[in-house]
This record gives structure tokens, C-alpha cells and sequence, in this order.
């Protein structure tokens, strides 16, 4: 992309955002802490808290144990668990637990992308909204050959999936396997 096509990307977002605001201020009437909260929930979404209060958490956790990180329960959304496959400590870890978060097929793509997970023998994913098009991540990727234990139970799938996992040969280490 040369820099006068940037620049119009650029121009483009700016205006976008210009308009963005504009709206909030008008629909607000001009409270701050209604365009401030308006704000966070147009670049937020439902999230409620920054990735550098999430990357704090997560270091902390790193710190006490690299090779354990428990994130249960923490709703971690797909962008969070893109950042956690992208975040350089993780390397160390080898068992992952993200049971009930809200990672759904999304986060589980961000994960299975992540270069830094190869240490990974461990990985609780059970309530994480994951369905059949997680499961054919899983069958596609060429991540995570060294997990011993995967928990994937109160999810969108069925006990077929288990078969399939096994029957695929990406996982020769993995001796306990739970859909349902």
C-alpha cells in the first residue's frame, strides 16, 4: 500500500471517527459521562475492562507460575485471547486453563494462530462457547502437538468430536480427551 493510499485510509478513519463522535455528543446532549461511557461501548463493545489492565493480570499470574496461567471464569473475549497468543511469556506455559470465558470460535482461532504455545501440554477449554467450526480449527491446525490434556465439556459439540480429534493424528500425546 504506498503512503497517499495510507493517507486516505487514514483520512478515511479520521472522519469515520469525527462522525462517530459528533453522533455520541448530539444523542448525549453533551454529558461527558454519557459520551465517555457511549465511547468505550462503541470501541469496547461489552468489554469492561483495557487490554493493559488484562496484560497486568496476566504477567502477574506469569510471575507467580510460568508454567501455570489460570484465567477461569475471567471473561476473556476473543480479542483478549488474541492478545494472550500474541503476548511473549506465554512461551513458558504449559497448562492453560480458560474454562467459562466467552473465547467462542473466535478466541479459539486467535489461540491456534498463536506461534507461542508450542510448550503447551495442558489446555482447559470447557464453557468457552466453542462449536463445530472450533472443532474444525482444531482438525485444520498444525499448533499444540504436545498436548497430553484437552477439556473442551460444556461446549457447542458432540462426543463425535472426540473421535475425530483422535482419529486426525495431530495429537499423539493427548491421552484424556473430554467433549461431553
Amino acid at each position: 500500500m504506498s503512503s497517499e493510499e495510507l493517507s486516505q485510509d487514514e483520512f478515511n478513519q479520521d472522519a469515520n471517527n469525527k462522525e462517530m463522535l459528533l453522533d455520541i455528543f448530539y444523542n448525549s446532549k453533551g454529558s461527558i459521562d454519557d459520551i465517555n461511557a457511549a465511547i468505550d461501548a462503541k470501541l469496547f463493545g461489552n468489554r469492561n475492562r483495557s487490554i493493559s489492565v488484562f496484560e497486568k493480570f496476566v504477567r502477574a499470574r506469569i510471575i507467580l507460575n510460568p508454567k501455570l496461567l489460570r484465567l477461569a471464569g475471567m471473561e476473556i473475549a476473543p480479542l483478549e485471547a488474541f492478545y494472550l497468543g500474541q503476548y511473549p511469556d506465554i512461551e513458558s506455559v504449559e497448562e492453560l486453563d480458560l474454562r467459562k470465558n466467552n473465547l467462542g470460535d473466535e478466541g479459539l482461532e486467535a489461540l491456534l494462530e498463536s506461534n507461542l504455545l508450542d510448550n503447551l501440554r495442558v489446555l482447559d477449554l470447557r464453557g468457552c462457547q466453542i462449536s463445530r467450526k472450533g472443532m474444525e480449527l482444531f482438525l485444520k491446525t498444525d499448533k499444540l502437538e504436545m498436548l497430553e490434556r484437552l477439556d473442551l465439556r460444556s461446549n457447542r459439540i458432540g462426543k463425535a468430536w472426540e473421535d475425530k480429534l483422535k482419529a486426525s493424528g495431530k495429537y499423539p500425546n493427548l491421552s484424556y480427551l473430554k467433549t461431553v
